[in-house]
């Protein structure tokens, strides 16, 4: 992730949706307006790319089963890559698209935005340095045996950080998405597109899969980089890990694209017989923020045990273009809010979109407006209800350009959702536009601009509301339901470059004041837990130019490969951190499911000043040697080397009373979470000895799953209660 920034996904370069096809089509709202004949041409910021090139974009398709099968879709002439029995990605024309939604049986055809670009003292503050030293441990865990997936971009394959001590590369298969031609190299068979790089040689020969761009070598160095120049303080979290890769094509890879390249990289483990786990440092603020995307679906269910997934929650916290609010019933005021341009429209500069959803069942209107802030009023305005076809939205000669806007009820979350797509080239002076959203009943309503090309704002006029930075979390990396998603924090806020010295306005400990947080729309908490991306120095690509001020260090590699070092912060640091983490973790239990993984870190993470009763933190900070220790404990494995670590205390529940039986002296605490990570009660016990067995009496919790969590002498066990 570049400075303070996610790999974020954008709405704007290239509009697809129609005004032809009727609320029930399975075409999403984003294609429909991209096959709109009214919708404007694409910016031309938006440069041109392979899949530009071939007009192919990669979808995901949804089947109903009883009605059609794959192999009929094949026979129609596409080609499905399915993943589930009823879920695949398909890579059309936009043409291809509308004939597919035509087809019978066919419940969804999907299309998602456009991606671009969203260690040495984080080792020691995480605990990561104890367990790859196997400090306290039967053994070290490096990430021996597991394979570390990295779906991004900016990556130099020659980098020492991805090199065995002799020199050989421990990079085993990349695919290039975005890439055409390598000769002797194809298309990995399945997918059908890019280019697979199968052997070491075939990646050595290739370099690096683009110019100008670090962020992928910095990402894959933090989770599995060895590289030990500088006295090992380069080395990432799972230094012995085998490493794939997919190379998105920046400016045209899709979230089909991303899912796609999640599924490559569980394939390859799979063909190996290796556990895995995937990182995406990837983000974006399209759809519903409720775990019910293509995308989320798709890949939760590629997860399994011995396959697992990180993500970054994303880099918005302090950014406003969220508002989140409930009408009392359908006679309440409107809610009102501006179209709020990071940059000015322009014909060269011509994008965004803002997403209106509502809970199940509320119903809505929405008004566009081109609002006099000279006078305080709208001077020309449009209307559209529930259940409207596609519509070119114009407001007279105070605007330039139209918005294009579709509604309808989502099929798979019963949500009214509304998409509002500018092609804005120009606003008058003293003008903007307005977005009013007037309720038919009562009931929540959310908006999300893009935070790309467009924010909310109230511009201090009265009876506008002003977006808040409550709930910030992205999608990708930060909705989904089995994702270990994960925020940052800081530690470090100085640096030193090979050209100047600084400092950043961020306090070590605490939380970054970029980091995204809050609930989903179905109320989840995230992220689950946080780690270091702040300020973090780690490998940068020779074949970059880009960030020469955030150059740190460089020497000759392997090769006389120029091996370069920089600072980045981001939730796109944090995020493969963690994964680096959770590879020493599937080292010492190969079976961890998800669902598992929460648990360890719900209660393993530590806890101090900074995270205690504030939003953002999810369990705490991630503790890899906790964590460890844990995952032994829930393989059945003593896998300590006693006598240099205390063993575990034992817990019981008696009626309403935890029983705690210490078998090492040492100071106590209970802290008590919720099945969805939350942390509801933290408080100190009386100091115990080895022997002694005292009694706690539950606190007031309603029914459900409880995970009780004592420390003994800085060990921890855990008991899941049920009340």
């Amino acid at each position: 992730m570049y400075i303070q920034r996610i790999l974020l996904l954008v709405f704007a370069c290239g509009s697809l949706f129609s005004s032809g096809f009727a609320q029930q089509s399975p075409l999403s709202l984003r294609l429909r307006q991209q096959l709109s004949p009214q919708v404007p041409a694409a910016s031309a910021v938006c440069p041109a790319s392979p899949a530009a090139a071939t007009g192919q974009k990669t979808l995901f398709v949804e089947i109903d089963t009883g009605l059609t099968t794959w192999e009929t879709l094949r026979g129609q002439g596409f080609r499905p890559v399915p993943f589930t029995e009823s879920m695949a990605t398909v890579r059309l024309t936009l043409a291809e698209a509308g004939r597919l939604a035509r087809q019978p049986g066919v419940v969804r055809v999907e299309d998602s935005a456009t991606p671009r670009p969203m260690v040495d003292v984080a080792r020691s503050e995480t605990g990561v340095q104890r367990v790859i030293g196997g400090e306290g441990l039967a053994q070290p865990f490096t990430g021996e045996g597991v394979v570390v997936g990295i779906v991004d971009a900016g990556f130099d394959y020659l980098h020492s950080a991805f090199r065995r001590p002799d020199g050989t590369l421990r990079i085993s298969r990349v695919w290039e998405q975005g890439s055409t031609a390598f000769e002797g190299y194809a298309a990995p068979e399945k997918f059908g597109y890019g280019i697979e790089l199968p052997t070491p040689a075939a990646i050595s020969a290739a370099g690096a899969d683009r110019e100008g761009n670090s962020h992928g070598t910095h990402v894959a160095a933090l989770a599995a980089g060895s590289d030990g120049w500088g006295n090992s303080r380069y080395c990432g979290a799972a230094p012995d890990a085998e490493i794939v890769l997919v190379a998105l094509d920046l400016e045209h890879s899709t979230t089909a694209d991303i899912a796609n390249g999640v599924a490559y990289v569980y394939d390859y483990a799979e063909s190996v017989g290796k556990p895995c786990v995937v990182n995406l440092s990837l983000g974006n603020h399209e759809g519903p923020h409720d775990g019910t995307s293509a995308f989320d679906r798709f890949v939760d269910g590629l997860l399994s045990p011995g396959r697992l997934l990180v993500g970054a929650s994303g880099n918005h916290r302090a950014d406003k273009f969220h508002i989140e609010h409930t009408f009392a019933g359908s006679d309440a005021a409107p809610l009102r809010t501006f179209a709020d341009y990071k940059q000015a429209p322009s014909n060269n500069s011509v994008g965004g979109a803002v997403e209106i959803w509502g809970d199940e069942g509320v119903e809505f209107d929405v008004t566009l407006s081109a609002y006099s802030i000279f006078n305080h009023k709208d001077a020309e305005s449009v209307t559209l209800t529930p259940g409207s076809a596609t519509q070119q939205v114009g407001l007279g000669r105070y605007v330039t350009g139209s918005f294009t806007v579709s509604n309808e009820v989502d099929a798979v979350n019963g949500r009214r959702h509304w998409l509002l797509t500018s092609g804005v080239t120009g606003i008058r002076t003293n003008y903007a536009v307005a977005i009013t959203v007037t309720p038919k009943s009562a009931g929540r309503v959310n908006l999300w601009a893009d935070n790309v090309w467009l924010n909310l704002a109230d511009r201090g006029e009265e009876g506008f509301t002003q977006p808040t930075t409550e709930s910030t979390v992205a999608e990708i990396g930060g909705t989904g339901k089995r994702i270990l998603s994960v925020g940052a924090y800081t530690t470090r806020n100085e640096y030193t470059t090979l050209t100047t010295q600084g400092s950043l306005d961020e306090t070590l400990g605490d939380r970054c004041s970029f980091s995204s947080g809050g609930l989903t729309l179905d109320g989840r908490p995230k992220p689950e837990v946080c780690a270091p991306g702040c300020f973090i120095l780690s490998a940068f690509s020779a074949y970059d130019g880009s960030q020469p001020a955030m150059v740190a260090e460089e020497h000759e590699g392997f090769g006389g490969h120029t091996d370069r070092y920089g600072y980045m912060q981001g939730t796109s640091m944090a995020a493969p951190f963690t994964a680096g983490i959770v590879a020493t973790w599937l080292e010492a239990y190969p079976e961890l499911t998800p669902e598992a993984l929460r648990e360890v870190v719900a209660e393993t993470s530590r806890t101090d000043a900074f995270t205690e009763n504030a939003e953002g933190w999810g369990s705490g900070k991630v503790d890899a040697f906790a964590g460890v220790l844990k995952v032994l404990q829930l393989k059945g494995s003593d896998g300590i080397a006693s006598p240099t670590f205390a063993p575990t205390p034992r817990l019981s529940l008696e009626g309403r009373t935890l029983k705690v039986a210490a078998v090492a002296s040492g100071a106590a605490r209970l802290q008590v979470f919720a099945a969805d990570g939350r942390q509801v009660v933290d408080q100190s016990l009386p100091s115990m000895s080895a022997g002694e067995v005292y009694g706690v009496g539950l606190p007031a919790l309603s029914h459900g799953v409880w995970l009780f969590r004592v420390t003994v002498g800085g060990v921890p066990a855990l008991l899941r209660v049920v009340l």
